[in-house]
């Protein structure tokens, strides 16, 4: 049961472009990622982990700047050629998969709002960087406001409370105080952040701004890197802001344009997940079937059992479903968003939604296809279903997000 690419426009560059991914993501990010998720934390982002050398190779390969102009340093890729890349590696990892996908989050946002100093200040020096010197993150959520923060673009759920960090106008200057939560994807290793921050007095999300800044300011600080249950290759932590004084050309979206960046944001980002979903499930999968014909049991190989066959069967055809939605919703909401037009959030969301639940499913499959041995860390499936209990729950609950999207039809 190979899968089908249904898409046959598909070049042969683009094919090149899959499998050289594909290689990289076998050879280097898969190994990686499992040595990554049996280490602590704080072992995690240390300078001797493997994390710092796979991000340079990305980084010298291109694949943290798919979607930039070649001639600001990126791939230039079309976003079907960014999707088939991005499936790859996080079919390889879907923790260092997710790495690689936000370190790129504060460069390509400034060339996004087009916003001539933000370029110069973080889009073209991180283009330009092939070392992996340069690592991006996006702090949005807060200890006591997950949901919370996208009230701003979502009509009936204005949430009025005060931010846990806000920004305060002092002459040409804003002063950042206070702190966001240990979900910030990529921050203990980090050297920039985009940060939403609720203006002070405003007491409303939907009173926020964007800036992007260094994390080197005087008055920023990280807390340790959360110890979590899955995606333990992707580290996440908390950072604190003590007044840190931010010159004005800094702040990207002002208040007035704030909830339509944030929806064009979301939109991009949760398609970006669907894609990394899809692949986590297809990693489950296709190890899964790789054991039931290796697997002696009746004194046959499972694989030739029927009710293994029939799980299998549920497993492709989740992850062929998977593949087809998040692909669609990918390529059209990145096509639409280059152009300067409005993406479909609702979509975007219903692949967060579907994907990742499939993920679950194909995982938890995988595991019990393993009989004991999944749950064991000699194979991979049990990291998998770590992972994608993890992917249901970060970025949004899945819940949640359902009642998101229906809000949007």
């Amino acid at each position: 049961m190979d899968f089908l690419e249904y898409d046959l426009t598909i070049t042969d560059e683009q094919r090149e472009l899959q499998q050289a991914a594909h290689k990289f993501a076998a050879e280097v990010l898969r190994p990686v990622g499992i040595e990554l998720d049996r280490m602590t934390p704080a072992e995690v982002i240390a300078p001797e982990s493997p994390l710092h050398d796979v991000y340079r190779q990305a980084s010298e390969l291109g694949y943290s700047r798919t979607l930039a102009p070649v001639e600001f340093g990126g791939l230039g890729l079309d976003p079907l050629s960014s999707y088939l890349v991005s499936e790859e590696l996080s079919w390889g990892s879907m923790g260092l998969g997710g790495v690689i996908f936000l370190a790129s989050n504060c460069a390509d946002v400034a060339l996004a709002v087009g916003n001539p100093e933000a370029i110069e200040d973080f889009a073209l020096p991180y283009y330009a960087s092939t070392d992996g010197s340069i690592c991006g993150c996006w702090a949005i959520t807060e200890p006591d406001h997950g949901s919370d923060t996208v009230s701003a673009m979502v009509p009936g759920m204005e949430v009025k409370a005060p931010g846990q960090i806000v920004a305060r106008r002092d002459g040409d200057d804003w002063i950042l105080s206070g702190q966001k939560s240990a979900w910030v994807s990529n921050a203990p290793i980090a050297t920039h952040t985009m940060v939403n921050v609720e203006i002070a007095g405003a007491n409303s999300f939907d009173e926020c701004a964007v800036f992007l800044l260094p994390l080197d300011l005087p008055g920023i600080s990280k807390g340790p890197p959360l110890d979590k249950h899955g995606a333990r290759s992707l580290p996440q932590g908390e950072i604190f802001f003590d007044d840190v004084r931010l010159p004005r050309r800094w702040m990207i979206v002002e208040p007035s344009g704030y909830s339509a960046q944030l929806e064009d944001h979301l939109t991009a980002f949760n398609a970006g997940v669907g894609c990394g979903a899809t692949a986590l499930a297809r990693a489950a999968y296709e190890c899964a079937l790789a054991y039931t014909k290796e697997r002696i049991q009746g004194g046959k190989p499972i694989f030739e059992h029927q009710s293994v066959r029939a799980r299998l069967f549920r497993m492709f055809s989740l992850v062929q479903a998977s593949r087809s939605l998040s692909r669609g919703v990918y390529v059209y909401n990145l096509t639409r968003l280059t152009r300067g037009e409005p993406g479909a959030l609702h979509h975007s969301t219903a692949s967060k939604v579907f994907c990742t639940n499939a993920a679950l499913e194909v995982a938890t499959l995988a595991v019990q296809l393993h009989g004991g041995n999944g749950m064991t860390k000699e194979y991979p499936v049990e990291m998998f279903l770590r992972d994608a209990t993890s992917l249901t729950i970060a970025d949004g609950e899945n819940a949640m997000l359902a009642q998101i999207g229906a809000s949007m039809l």
